[in-house]
């Protein structure tokens, strides 16, 4: 049975637990049918606000409600809401709000086209203090970080796709951000993957290990901030390297935090899969992803060049 996509799974969680967050309300700027936070307007009008294409505004309020003792949900696409009221989510990160933003259509976002694709989004977000950031890797770990963030004080960001992510957790996964989530492990080389790359990885790896006669470990790294640097260093000091997958511009992404923080305390060889300085393009997700590289076939390569792999 195909997964159902995670944005559905956010606006049926709000819904489902309403009752037991009296207090939460849930913004949007006029896109609440793609983020699917219509059902809770339509279950709760009297605690839903729809602000237009005003995203600004929509975060100010946000900080009203938060300053309150109300818990507002920000919701939006993640190119715009990130993009448009940063100086706005600045404002709340400063102060510390109980401010949560989960936006969908992160990353590589198909046929809406290259101007809505969210590939600079956690660049913006990580360099703000007191912002936790969290891209969920399937939906069993989503409802596991929605619960997580409802019940932790200060602002958030979650980032979640358009479409689906496939199933790479157990039914009884637990979400921590001290955590650190190994999905598979291994000796050898350490894939990192951050949402999609996660999935990438692990369906990739069996097939790698046979090729090479290798052992991967699988990192799934959702908590992109924080970041326990002593657990995610130890998990990885025994790799011969280190390659890491993400669906946004490895210019100041991901990659580049990771290593920051490897070359810092435990040095060693990091390949990193991602966008490389563009705005993306329009057309299906599956060719964009190939025509950016973050496929198997680049693991594969990354993994050669690391362990110095002539054929």
């Amino acid at each position: 049975m195909s997964e159902i996509p995670m944005r559905d799974i956010f606006g049926n969680f709000l819904v489902e637990n309403a009752e037991n967050y009296k207090n939460m309300v849930v913004l949007n700027s006029d896109l609440s049918l793609s983020t699917k936070t219509d059902i809770f307007a339509q279950k709760y009008p009297k605690r839903f606000f729809n602000f237009g294409i005003a995203e600004q505004n929509m975060v100010g309020a946000a900080m009203g409600f938060a300053i309150s003792g109300i818990i507002p949900i920000v919701s939006g696409f993640s190119l715009f809401t990130t993009g448009r009221a940063w100086d706005f989510i600045r404002l709340a990160c400063h102060d510390n709000l109980n401010i949560k933003i989960i936006t969908t259509h992160g990353g590589l976002v198909g046929g809406d086209g290259s101007t809505h694709s969210a590939l600079e989004d956690l660049s913006l977000m990580s360099s703000l203090p007191n912002m936790k950031i969290i891209i969920p890797a399937d939906n069993i770990e989503l409802i596991e970080v929605l619960k997580y963030t409802l019940n932790i004080e200060g602002p958030f960001y979650i980032r979640l796709p358009r479409g689906v992510f496939q199933k790479i957790h157990k039914p009884n996964y637990k979400f921590h951000p001290d955590k650190i989530d190994i999905i598979k492990d291994g000796n050898d080389i350490c894939i990192i993957g951050i949402g999609y790359g996660s999935n990438l990885a692990y369906q990739s790896v069996l097939n790698l290990e046979r090729k090479f006669d290798i052992s991967i470990k699988i990192i799934n790294l959702s908590s992109i901030k924080p970041i326990h640097i002593e657990n995610f260093i130890s998990e990885i000091k025994q790799h011969k390297g280190l390659i890491i997958i993400e669906e946004h511009n490895i210019y100041c992404g991901i990659g580049s935090i990771i290593a920051r923080i490897v070359s810092e305390i435990y040095p060693k060889p990091i390949r990193i899969l991602g966008i490389k300085d563009d705005f993306g393009q329009s057309g299906r997700r599956d060719v964009l992803l190939n025509y950016f590289g973050i496929n198997n076939v680049n693991i594969e390569n990354k993994i050669k060049e690391i362990l110095n792999i002539s054929k």
